[in-house]
């Protein structure tokens, strides 16, 4: 990850923990030759049981695990597509589409199977709608940047990774509603981080465009 410091919230990421895991089961998926999108749709699919689980069962740790399991095959269809040589642009429009829309549907699922509660004195739904405009703007700051040419873009603590392993948590131990709180934080604070990061190395691009201009 070029460019991180040794004091970034970037040093932290959850992927480098799961980078082993997730590289084997990529090799087992390219060995048995499934397809990374099959991988990929297969996530979205993890998303919506993770629905009926919350909407019509109401189990948090059955919710927390298709959460978990979102987000590992996440992990797993790049691996695959890395290892069967399988990787394209297409894949990737795909996968970063699918994770959007599996993202939606988690955070859906919350707003509709607590429809009528209030968490410290805010309504559920107004929550997922912070939590919803958190996440997306994590993705679009980096997209943004990435267009824009900025090189160090794997930055902040709360990544797609560690939001949806954080809900996984709370779930599993059936406190949906703090998990939502925390991923709501979370999201947050890294897209403010994220647009501080990469304002200052935009503004750095254009300091040293002036100079080669003036030079």
């Amino acid at each position: 990850m070029g460019g991180m410091t040794a004091t970034s919230p970037s040093a932290w990421r959850l992927r480098r923990l799961f980078k082993r895991p997730v590289l084997f089961l990529g090799r087992l998926c390219a060995s048995a030759s499934i397809r990374p999108d099959s991988i990929t749709y297969m996530s979205l699919l993890m998303a919506f049981l993770g629905l009926l689980a919350l909407v019509l069962f109401h189990s948090g740790p059955y919710y927390g695990v298709f959460v978990f399991l979102t987000g590992l095959l996440d992990g797993v269809d790049g691996a695959t597509a890395r290892v069967s040589g399988r990787s394209s642009l297409h894949g990737a429009f795909i996968d970063s589409t699918v994770d959007k829309v599996a993202e939606v549907v988690l955070l859906v699922a919350v707003a509709l199977a607590f429809s009528t509660q209030d968490i410290l004195g805010v309504q559920v739904s107004v929550w997922v709608c912070v939590c919803l405009a958190g996440w997306l703007m994590t993705s679009y700051t980096r997209s943004r940047a990435e267009n824009l040419g900025v090189a160090d873009l794997d930055v902040g603590l709360g990544g797609r990774s560690e939001r949806l392993f954080v809900l996984f948590i709370f779930s599993v131990v059936d406190w949906v509603l703090w998990g939502l709180v925390a991923v709501t934080v979370i999201g947050l604070f890294t897209a403010g981080y994220r647009v501080m990061h990469y304002g200052r190395s935009l503004r750095a691009q254009d300091s040293a465009s002036r100079n080669e201009r003036m030079t």
